[in-house]
């Protein structure tokens, strides 16, 4: 397993697999494809042929691919989360949390 696969699924076994959260569609669907765009762009290696064709991909936070996945976690994503769950997402928070 690589850095990302560990950095992503660190500590998830510290919550029931039952417990479920509520969003509005729209919001659901907007992170669904967002994270859809990232996998057609890069499962294709003549879509990604240079680090120019990455960077226009990923554009920045106002437009292009970070954009969108900004928008996923910051806006869409951000009070889904119940309060016991919420900072969790963030790496650093969810390591202090399970040392403790």
């Amino acid at each position: 397993m690589g850095d990302v696969e560990r950095e992503v699924e660190f500590g998830l076994e510290h919550f029931a697999p039952d417990r479920k959260v509520e969003l509005p569609l729209q919001d659901a669907l907007y992170a669904y494809k967002a994270i859809g765009e990232f996998i057609r762009f890069f499962h294709d290696p003549d879509h990604h042929a240079t680090i120019e064709d990455v960077n226009r991909f990923l554009g920045n936070n106002r437009e292009g691919g970070l954009h969108v996945l900004w928008e996923a976690y910051y806006q869409r994503l951000r009070d889904v989360w119940p309060a016991d769950v919420r900072g969790w997402g963030q790496v650093s928070n969810l390591k202090k949390r399970v040392q403790s």
